[in-house]
């Protein structure tokens, strides 16, 4: 069950307060009736000693000196329970030898459990060897022991020696227990009462004391919850109840912690990132420049000396790599807008077909010198889909000139299109030379730039066309997926929803 942490803390601290005021309860019921029958006992030490002194005729006797059969005076014995129960109805009578049998009382039989005592209490409260209440057996309780006065008897022969026991049970079968005296007692009843409504007042008001001073660590809770769905555990159980506002801060930290670790691990993988776009930006400017620097300064050197061929061939050259460093410096523009998230689709529908053959019309004269055959094969409708229709050209723009980087004279290019569920499938296919297996799993990544299948020699390229193929599909929520094969070809494919 969800609480509060007021409502732990007050729950716990009226839990404490209640068994302490059952524990101090018990205690003091427990003393109090040990402090009675000590006093009881104290009082009535005597009791035994000073009836047998003032008995006319010896309960006990023996006909000899020697050990054997008891005379008992159960005339004697009834008077003697008759007037102390006059004075104390509580109180019970039994003649013992000195083993503990019972030789005589003035109870009725069936309230008088047969057998003998335990004459170890006996001794003890004789002997006065215990400052406490003694406790001895009761013939008429058995489950109970209770308080005591005795004095032994002795024979009129030996007087020294002991034939038995005058046992008195200064509290009967007919004592209260604890429950009969809370039950009875008014003042025990009223400290109670009291006791327990300190406890509930107790209770109240650390619940409400609580309540008031953690209120701010439970608005802290409510925003860093708020803040935990939304930023950090989306995808968490929303019926699942924290144990407190402690609990849960601390799974919130947690959270926090394993995010801040990623974000640093970002950060450092991004530094490392921009260290190599800068190494490789570098690198590919740098000879493009350098081949420009050099046929600008040969022109400017030797205007004079070159025939009107070698000066267009130098101004051709220079042109060439001057297009190749705006395709770089665009290509590096456009992927840091993607990667910054500058870039938003703008979803419209539009035909898929007439996009591709748009792009064709760019390709063919391309395609043309080179040898290569490129082909479009649509489906039999019109294959509309909802998308950015500019970023989408560019991903199709990027992939079929890829396709023409590598694909040889004679070869073939053929992009089609299928529907599935719903979604439009785009596949771009060449038969070049293909990707070797090693580079299949990075040819989306900046700057990789994979080697020809027949010639293991790179290409010429910055290689950001398919990373910026990859991240506007990722914009898209589409995944795009490569095949290729070694002198068979590579084959790309990608899904966008359909509109039809």
């Amino acid at each position: 069950m969800k609480l509060p942490l007021y409502g732990r803390i007050s729950l716990l601290i009226t839990a404490i307060a209640l068994i302490s005021v059952i524990g101090f309860t018990w205690l003091a019921l427990w003393s109090n009736d040990r402090y009675h029958q000590e006093v009881t006992q104290q009082l009535h030490q005597g009791l035994a000693q000073y009836v047998l002194d003032h008995q006319p005729e010896p309960l006990l006797s023996s006909a000899t000196n020697k050990p054997g059969p008891l005379s008992i005076n159960s005339e004697g014995l009834k008077a003697i329970a008759k007037n102390t129960m006059m004075i104390n109805p509580a109180v019970e009578v039994y003649l013992l030898d000195t083993a503990g049998n019972i030789l005589g009382h003035a109870l009725p039989e069936a309230n008088v459990a047969p057998g003998k005592l335990d004459v170890d209490p006996i001794h003890q409260a004789i002997n006065h060897q215990n400052k406490g209440p003694v406790l001895g057996e009761n013939p008429s309780n058995p489950d109970r022991a209770s308080i005591f006065s005795v004095a032994p008897i002795f024979s009129a022969h030996e007087p020294q020696q002991a034939i038995g026991y005058l046992y008195i049970i200064l509290a009967s079968h007919e004592a209260r227990s604890l429950a009969e005296q809370l039950a009875d007692s008014h003042i025990i009843r009223l400290t109670i009462g009291a006791l327990v409504a300190i406890a509930l007042f107790l209770g109240l008001s650390t619940f409400f004391s609580f309540m008031i001073i953690t209120r701010p660590l439970h608005r802290l809770t409510k925003k860093v919850r708020a803040y935990r769905e939304t930023r950090l555990s989306k995808d968490s159980d929303p019926d699942y109840h924290f144990r407190d506002e402690v609990v849960e801060l601390a799974h919130s930290f947690e959270l926090m912690q394993a995010r801040i670790q990623e974000q640093f691990d970002q950060l450092s993988e991004t530094d490392r990132l921009r260290r190599e776009l800068i190494s490789n930006v570098s690198h590919d400017l740098r000879t493009p420049l350098a081949s420009m620097q050099g046929y600008l300064e040969t022109l400017l050197l030797k205007f004079k000396q070159l025939d009107e061929d070698k000066q267009k061939r130098y101004l051709l050259v220079a042109h060439r790599h001057s297009r190749r460093m705006a395709i770089l410096v665009g290509q590096l523009f456009e992927l840091s807008k993607l990667d910054a998230g500058r870039i938003e689709p703008q979803p419209e529908v539009f035909s898929l077909a007439e996009l591709l053959f748009d792009i064709k019309q760019d390709f063919e004269l391309s395609a043309a010198n080179k040898g290569v055959e490129l082909t479009i094969c649509p489906t039999a409708d019109s294959a509309l889909v909802k998308a950015d229709i500019g970023l989408i050209q560019r991903v199709l723009q990027n992939l079929l000139d890829n396709a023409l980087r590598y694909t040889p004279s004679g070869g073939n290019i053929s992009v089609r299109l299928a529907t599935e569920a719903g979604q439009v499938r785009v596949m771009v296919q060449d038969n070049g030379s293909g990707i070797a297996s090693k580079d299949v799993p990075f040819v989306f990544e900046r700057f990789y730039q994979a080697q020809s299948a027949q010639t293991e020699k790179k290409p010429i390229g910055a290689g950001l066309g398919l990373s910026i193929v990859k991240r506007i599909l990722d914009l898209h929520g589409s995944t795009i997926e490569v095949s290729s094969k070694p002198d068979r070809g590579t084959h790309f494919s990608f899904l966008l929803p359909s509109a039809a």
